[in-house]
């Protein structure tokens, strides 16, 4: 250690470099009268301190090379105890800021620990099996729901062993599939974000499509009471004028055109009981089943073939266009036939009154995947308002009939996967009665 001395102060210079116990270089540090250390700020006139040296050293002040070395000197002491105050304060900020980002590192590990409780016993909660998949298709994680409806064990089991284990598909599945304990589950599969894996969910459906069941079977036979209804009436009806002419034939005094007549008229009330029979079995059953691969050309002359005679009886004229190029269509024909048969009599019943009736049939493609079926009429239309109402069973602004029509159009339309729709332009702006049906490109 060299001590030197200045006007107003002692300075301590260590002779080695040291540091403190952060890690930091010490500086000179100088001694006030009141004998307490304080950074170097400025030295001035530093000189040895020993009693033989002072006069050398006043002498020495006078020199002006060593004023300069000693002003340089002071200057760099200023500099390196301005850079320790700054260091230290950089380290103190520095410092500070790592116990934040610490403290806050904890908290939202804390944070994440909670979601994931929660998560966790959400999962063990849930109504509904949750499977997780790894990369290989083993059972990651799955939830008590799951192992309710797949059994043990399923940790570690392959996704394909517990399918062979539990799954016995029905032809009558569809969008779900059947357990071998004949349970219905239906599985939805999607893949894990960021990780190789499938999340699976499996819903148990078997007491949701029972009451389903149950619903529509009582919907049913509410609607089997008001058939039998209206069906003991409007059976009632054409049956008896079918017994009228047939007694008047059974008279031989009878002239051949008065009994050509009748013939006509009982065969007219005959067809009439059998559309009626018809459409009550259509409704009744519900659905159709698609058997039939046929070309919408073909199906289009059936349905010209089947209707022109009624037409052609009342005397009104029809005009027939298609324009849906090789196409075809998987269908049940006589369904099909049927819904169309009724919108036609509906048009022509429309037009009755008309000062030129007219009755159009057109068949289409509008678009990729699907065939347009119309038939307009300029006949009495309807309110806007009225269409929803006009399609449910049993409801008819006619006079006769069964209301069933329209209703037995919309029921096959959705069996095979379709759409059915009326619109009107108001009374007397005629009606558009619309089927629209998948159908693809002939092979």
């Amino acid at each position: 250690m060299i001590n030197y001395v200045s006007d107003r102060f002692f300075v301590n210079v260590p002779a080695i470099r040291t540091s403190d116990r952060r890690g930091n270089m010490s500086v000179p540090k100088i001694l006030s009268a009141a004998d307490q250390e304080q950074p170097v700020a400025v030295i001035h006139h530093l000189a040895p301190k020993h009693a033989g040296f002072d006069d050398a050293a006043h002498a020495a002040s006078a020199d002006p090379g060593l004023d300069r070395a000693m002003s340089m000197f002071g200057a760099i002491a200023d500099q390196i105890s301005q850079t320790y105050q700054d260091l230290s304060g950089r380290v103190n900020r520095l410092a500070n800021e790592l116990d934040s980002v610490s403290l806050n590192r904890q908290r939202e590990h804390e944070d994440k620990a909670r979601i994931a409780n929660r998560l966790k016993t959400l999962l063990q909660a849930l109504p509904v099996g949750i499977v997780v998949l790894d990369a290989r298709g083993s059972v990651q994680e799955c939830n008590p729901a799951a192992v309710d409806l797949l059994g043990e064990p399923l940790h570690g089991e392959r996704w394909v062993e517990i399918i062979q284990r539990c799954f016995a598909p029905k032809a009558d599945d569809g969008h779900e599939v059947s357990l071998k304990d004949g349970r219905r589950l239906s599985i939805q599969t999607c893949s894990l974000e960021n990780a190789p894996g499938q999340l699976i969910v499996l819903s148990d459906l078997t007491e949701t499509r029972e009451l389903q069941s149950r619903l529509s079977r009582s919907e049913r036979l509410s609607s089997m009471g008001r058939m039998v209804a209206s069906l003991a009436h409007q059976i009632r009806t054409p049956l008896s004028a079918a017994m009228l002419y047939a007694g008047h034939l059974s008279q031989p005094e009878l002239d051949g055109s008065l009994r050509v007549k009748c013939a006509q008229k009982l065969m007219s009330r005959l067809t009439h009981l059998e559309q009626q029979v018809r459409d009550m079995l259509i409704f009744a059953k519900g659905d159709a089943p698609l058997a039939q691969r046929i070309a919408c050309a073909e199906l289009f002359t059936e349905i010209q073939a089947a209707a022109e005679p009624e037409a052609q009886r009342k005397q009104v004229p029809v005009q027939w266009s298609i324009d849906c190029g090789e196409r075809e269509i998987l269908c049940n024909k006589d369904a099909l036939v049927g819904a169309v048969l009724n919108l036609f009599n509906n048009a022509l019943e429309a037009v009755k009154g008309a000062d030129q009736p007219q009755v159009e049939v057109i068949l289409s493609a509008p678009g990729q995947g699907f065939i347009c079926l119309e038939v307009r009429d300029n006949g009495v239309g309807f309110e806007p308002e009225d269409g929803p109402r006009l399609l449910e069973a049993f409801y008819t602004t006619k006079s006769h009939g069964t209301g069933l029509g329209l209703a037995v159009a919309q029921g096959v339309a959705q069996a095979h996967h379709g759409r059915f729709f009326i619109t009107s332009g108001g009374p007397g702006l005629g009606a558009r009665a619309i089927l629209t049906l998948p159908a693809r490109h002939s092979a």
